[in-house]
């Protein structure tokens, strides 16, 4: 946990947040991972949250990024920008970390920090692994179980 609020942070994920909305269409029940490897690469991973399983996957290193006109390009810069930002924030980062986002928040799993690991899903929603929320998700939103146990946070 952090000693005090990071504003840096947070304003990185709010714009995570605010750029991730457009590709989680209301009502269907989506959330999505954003994770970055040891080469660089953002992920973007969609998963539907009544059933945790994945629907979708763009990857693509920087010089691979979509237009930053298009929400995808926007999302993928935005998410690089946070997760470089992230990494600063351990002492040796993981090759591969990511953060989760419901269009509302973002949290992460700093004890297990790749949210495509397998059973990452299934640790956080039983609460065997703290999930940490830089912006809060929504307790009714697509991470609902997620959410429903009292969520650490940053600030």
């Amino acid at each position: 946990m952090m000693p005090r609020p990071n504003r840096r942070l947070t304003a990185l994920a709010r714009e995570v947040a605010r750029c991730a909305l457009p590709l989680l269409p209301e009502g269907a029940g989506l959330f999505m991972g954003l994770e970055t490897d040891a080469a660089g690469a953002i992920h973007l991973l969609w998963w539907r949250s009544d059933d945790f399983a994945k629907v979708a996957e763009i990857s693509a290193s920087p010089a691979g990024f979509c237009a930053v006109d298009t929400e995808e390009g926007a999302l993928q810069e935005a998410a690089a920008e946070l997760l470089e930002y992230l990494a600063g924030r351990w002492p040796s980062p993981p090759a591969g970390f990511g953060v989760i986002t419901d269009g509302a928040g973002v949290a992460f799993a700093p004890d297990h920090p790749a949210p495509s690991a397998s059973g990452w899903l299934l640790r956080q929603a039983t609460g065997s692994a703290p999930l940490l929320a830089i912006v809060a998700l929504d307790p009714s939103g697509p991470c609902a179980l997620l959410a429903q146990r009292r969520e650490s946070s940053l600030h």
